[in-house]
């Protein structure tokens, strides 16, 4: 159990490091995201009409992408950013109601913006994004990552939010719409923008990767795999060998397009993953 509580302590400082960088970053991203942002149902907006206190509202867009304001009756404002429906409420209300108008929307809360998230963490449910979001801020928000929780995870992200502006990937997705992001090659070099998540997006962290060794062996069990992984440091990691064990007849038992197969291995040999090391006894 050693090595999933040393697991943890990495995952968990990892999350600490990113929101740390992610809170005494420039305010200025923020502001960034929500410039590019594009407003959709559900959305809850403020409006101020300066020197007209009486217009000052907050409105939440409906379903069909709209809201009512005052003297101006139904507003379509879904899919339009926060620059461009201020000058569209401008160009309304001065026609024939406000001289010059200066309007002024913000978003109180980004309702529209949805993500799941799913596997080894501790709260998996949708959450919505309220602002540019970390994928390592938002696992935090969901309580962390349990035990069990591996180092790789993956986002499947909807096809038609892959070349949206603002949207940064971390591999070239051509057709794939599953991103993979491996925390163990994780590095302050790698771009923070890789790891940000977008509307749509389901997230889900894998289990930790993991071999079984049975037969003559000292402590046979389930036991963590690792890239480079050997047969001989796996039998090491449990204990090595019985005194009635045939080294030579070892086996790997491998699942390989959907049906299991014994290879005949050799102690330098590479373990995969969900690899089981079978060791039979000598023959007397």
């Amino acid at each position: 159990m050693c090595y999933k509580f040393l697991l943890k302590i990495l995952l968990t400082s990892l999350c600490l490091l990113v929101f740390s960088r992610i809170s005494d970053s420039d305010i200025s991203a923020e502001t960034l995201f929500d410039e590019e942002y594009h407003i959709g149902s559900d959305d809850i907006l403020t409006i101020q009409v300066w020197d007209n206190d009486d217009l000052n509202r907050v409105v939440e867009v409906s379903k069909d992408g709209a809201f009512t304001f005052p003297l101006i009756g139904k507003v379509h404002s879904a899919g339009l950013t926060l620059f461009e429906l201020e000058n569209h409420l401008k160009k309304r209300l001065s026609d024939g109601y406000l001289v010059k108008p200066e309007v002024s929307v913000g978003i109180q809360q980004y309702r529209n913006q949805k993500v799941f998230l799913l596997g080894e963490i501790q709260k998996p449910g949708s959450y919505v994004l309220k602002r540019k979001t970390h994928i390592l801020e938002l696992i935090s928000m969901a309580g962390g990552f349990t035990d069990l929780a591996g180092r790789v995870i993956k986002i499947v992200r909807p096809k038609q939010l892959q070349n949206h502006k603002g949207v940064i990937s971390p591999v070239n997705l051509e057709d794939n719409s599953v991103i993979t992001l491996d925390l163990s090659k994780y590095s302050d070099d790698i771009a923070y923008d890789v790891f940000y998540v977008t509307s749509g997006d389901t997230i889900y962290v894998n289990k930790i990767s993991r071999i079984f060794v049975n037969g003559e062996i000292m402590r046979p069990g389930e036991f963590k795999w690792e890239t480079g992984l050997t047969v001989r440091e796996a039998v090491s990691r449990a204990g090595g060998y019985t005194e009635n064990a045939a080294l030579k007849r070892t086996k790997i038992i491998r699942l390989i397009n959907g049906r299991e197969q014994e290879i005949d291995t050799r102690m330098e040999d590479i373990v995969m993953p969900d690899d089981i090391i079978k060791v039979p006894g000598r023959y007397f």
